[in-house]
């Protein structure tokens, strides 16, 4: 990967392949998250890729990017860590194909970022309320959904009252309802002139033709606004405990587990197969023992939370197995910890991990996401993940499992 400064804080990342036949341009704006910034931001990332002053509308935009073969943008936000951040995505055929075509992108994509509809002091309103009052809808929507809402609730629950943490890199329903023209308009001239930028390019292109398109964009320079760790590190605090009632069919248990590892530190890997032998593939304790030998659950998974030091267990069951089902989830954490687990099982977990491995290196989007994880967590040492995952012994999994430590349990029930 080539890696040079477009202007102090803004940073460009060209990884040159001719791998793939598309080519990848992501522009991420970072900065710590706050209570109150993650729903404004992203009001800003559905704002931003609608419209421009050139490019008026939604439809004239399509037409736009339908003359740049098909290119296509689009824009999300997300949080790692402790670092917000808003992601602005581009893809477009590799240059082989259109000559000229990575200069026109970027070009687009500093219209909407530079030039957006707007009389500088607020959005223009008719494509502010529009995408407000989809944002709104949207968000609403993911709470209708109980699996995704028993999750929420089990993070609220795991994290402190009035930490950062506690609020979604989407902000709530509530702060997004909330929001003014001006407010977001300022969140905007925020991120422009004070984020972290880190430019990511991936595809079949020159580094020196990427910096001389990117060059015409007119970012200002900006001093650093990140920590070097960003890493969440929850407090230990007395076991949280909730149930909630609503007219379901299907009951959700969510435990939460304190857990020592992070993402890129050398037991991450252990950290992954410890995961994928309690909940995290078809041959995991949760699956074999609670859903397919004793049917106490309808779903079973569990799942790491690399950046921010904990473990995940969802499982959606029937309401009145809960406490047997909660028993026997404990129950596995625990058989881990004592080593519990034959070294057939452990071969074939890790030799799904590989798989999944070996897979994602033909996929832009995985390659993207991990480079930007790295260069925000200021991880520039590239790990052998194969030897690595090899070299995870048994003894070093049930160690990491001692340390599981129970911290929250949300259940969301039908019955009273």
């Amino acid at each position: 990967m080539v890696d040079f400064e477009l202007v102090p804080g803004v940073n460009v990342h060209v990884l040159a392949t001719e791998q793939f036949k598309q080519t990848k341009l992501l522009l991420n704006f970072s900065r710590l998250q706050t209570r109150n910034n993650a729903a404004a931001r992203n009001l800003l990332a559905n704002v931003l890729t609608t419209s421009s002053q050139l490019y008026s509308t939604q439809t004239a935009l399509a037409r736009h990017l339908a003359k740049l073969y098909g290119a296509s943008v689009g824009a999300y936000v997300t949080r790692l860590g402790h670092a917000h951040t808003v992601r602005f995505k581009a893809t477009f055929i590799n240059e082989q194909f259109a000559p000229n075509l990575l200069d026109a992108v970027v070009q687009t994509m500093g219209e909407l970022l530079f030039y957006p509809l707007a009389d500088g002091m607020r959005f223009d309103v008719p494509t502010w309320q529009l995408q407000k009052t989809n944002l709104v809808a949207t968000l609403q929507s993911w709470d209708d959904d109980k699996h995704f809402y028993a999750l929420r609730q089990l993070e609220r629950l795991y994290y402190q009252t009035g930490s950062v943490m506690e609020v979604p890199s989407t902000g709530t329903k509530a702060q997004v309802a909330a929001l003014t023209n001006e407010a977001t308009y300022a969140a905007y001239q925020t991120m422009l002139a004070d984020d972290q930028v880190d430019i990511f390019v991936i595809g079949a292109v020159d580094p020196d033709q990427v910096a001389a398109s990117l060059q015409k964009l007119p970012f200002q320079a900006r001093p650093a606004c990140l920590p070097a760790n960003l890493f969440h590190n929850q407090p230990a605090e007395p076991l949280k405990k909730l149930t909630e009632h609503q007219p379901l069919q299907q009951a959700h248990l969510n435990l939460a587990y304190r857990q020592p590892v992070y993402f890129g530190t050398a037991d991450y890997p252990t950290a992954l197969v410890m995961n994928g032998l309690l909940g995290g593939s078809p041959y995991s304790k949760l699956f074999v023992n609670v859903r397919e030998k004793a049917s106490l659950a309808y779903s079973i998974s569990s799942s790491l939370r690399p950046f921010a030091g904990h473990l995940v267990i969802q499982a959606g069951i029937a309401a009145q197995q809960a406490p047997a089902a909660q028993q026997l989830i404990e129950a596995q954490v625990q058989a881990l910890a004592a080593g519990d687990f034959d070294v057939a099982t452990l071969a074939k977990v890790k030799a799904g991990l590989l798989n999944q491995y070996l897979a994602s290196q033909d996929d832009e989007n995985y390659l993207l996401g991990r480079a930007l994880a790295k260069t925000l967590l200021q991880q520039p040492t590239k790990l052998d993940y194969p030897a690595a995952l090899a070299a995870v012994t048994p003894a070093q999994v049930a160690h990491l499992a001692a340390q599981l430590e129970p911290a929250a349990v949300y259940l969301l029930s039908g019955d009273e």
